[in-house]
């Protein structure tokens, strides 16, 4: 039976199937998990947690992120979710607020202040933009609980900085040619992810998820790790037949050349590599393949709704722009051939 959560934990499973404990703010938990060690360890870093950390001043920025980091809403969130939102809210706790003052109230934090916190981090944008979005976070839970005025926001209509150095590898999508260049010369190991991403649209990590119990012939079941969202996803014929004909001798349905599970990073940079040992494959990334999902998804029969809940709103914008272009392309082409034939 597993270990009933404790508050301001969080668990990190290794490869090897392990669970490590760690407190959020006081670091890795010793001992066996429900051990005697182990809880008189917990114990001893709730102690120093309480002493360490007051309670914070009524109204403060900082009793906001207190009050959120024990609301339901937080605590519902998934493990690796809660040990970001808190890690993150930790660096706002450093850029905002003063250690000999830390009664700077919530109610009066700017969009020129939370700006200037992005600013800092413009070197890395991902972190940036978490920043923005902790924010965004924090005053959407402040505002559904009536703790500050209606619609207040102070991240609302702060741009994303762009990340530069990613290139038009996160960006471009995969065209018909590209997807049957990879899929034609990938291994198998790599070709079976690339699959699922370009016929499910799913995200990394919920590719590498995915198990055989998932597939159910016709549907693919998922829990979308951002989200939390339970979606069942129509499975496209040609998906199907690959599906069918591939052995079934692991749990999950994607793995390594050595039978081991991906997690989302090395799933990414084994399509990453794989494409360039594909001589004339361009630069593209396993993210641009959910780009190309859109078209897919509809071809199996998911009404507009459907595709939006899988891909997300802008993603969806994205494919649906993309699988016009396809349409149109195609129409010339086939315009083309039939003068050639007259």
């Amino acid at each position: 039976m597993p270990m009933a959560k404790l508050p301001f934990t969080y668990v990190v499973r290794k490869k090897s199937g392990r669970e490590y404990w760690y407190h959020r703010t006081m670091g890795r938990i010793t001992g066996e998990p429900g051990s005697p060690e182990f809880h008189a360890d917990y114990a001893t870093k709730e102690k120093a947690r309480k002493s360490k950390d007051p309670e914070p001043e009524r109204g403060s920025f900082d009793e906001l992120i207190a009050r959120f980091l024990k609301s339901q809403e937080y605590i519902g969130l998934a493990e690796e979710t809660q040990a970001d939102y808190a890690a993150t809210c930790e660096l706002l706790r450093a850029e905002l607020i003063d250690e000999n003052d830390k009664s700077l109230p919530y109610l009066y934090t700017t969009r020129k202040m939370i700006k200037a916190v992005r600013d800092g981090h413009a070197q890395t944008p991902r972190k940036a933009h978490k920043i923005k979005q902790m924010v965004s976070r924090l005053y959407t839970w402040a505002d559904e609980n009536d703790l500050v005025p209606e619609g207040m926001n102070p991240a609302r209509g702060i741009k994303r900085l762009r990340d530069a150095s990613k290139g038009e590898r996160e960006l471009v999508v995969w065209s018909d040619y590209e997807i049957e260049l990879f899929m034609r010369h990938a291994r198998p190991v790599v070709r079976t992810p690339a699959m699922l991403a370009l016929y499910t649209g799913q995200r990394a990590k919920n590719i590498a998820a995915m198990t055989w119990n998932d597939y159910q012939g016709d549907i693919i079941r998922v829990r979308q790790s951002k989200t939390g969202a339970r979606l069942d996803i129509a499975c496209h014929p040609d998906l199907r037949s690959y599906l069918d004909a591939l052995p079934r001798d692991n749990v999950v349905i994607a793995t390594t050349a050595t039978g081991r599970p991906f997690n989302s990073n090395s799933l990414s940079t084994a399509i990453y590599r794989e494409r360039e040992m594909i001589e004339g494959m361009p630069d593209r990334s396993l993210h641009g393949l959910r780009y190309a999902a859109g078209s897919r998804l509809s071809e199996a029969g998911c009404e507009v709704a459907e595709i939006e809940a899988v891909l997300g709103h802008e993603t969806f914008k994205m494919a649906m722009k993309y699988a016009g272009q396809r349409i149109r392309a195609r129409s010339a082409i086939s315009r083309l051939d039939s003068r050639g034939k007259a």
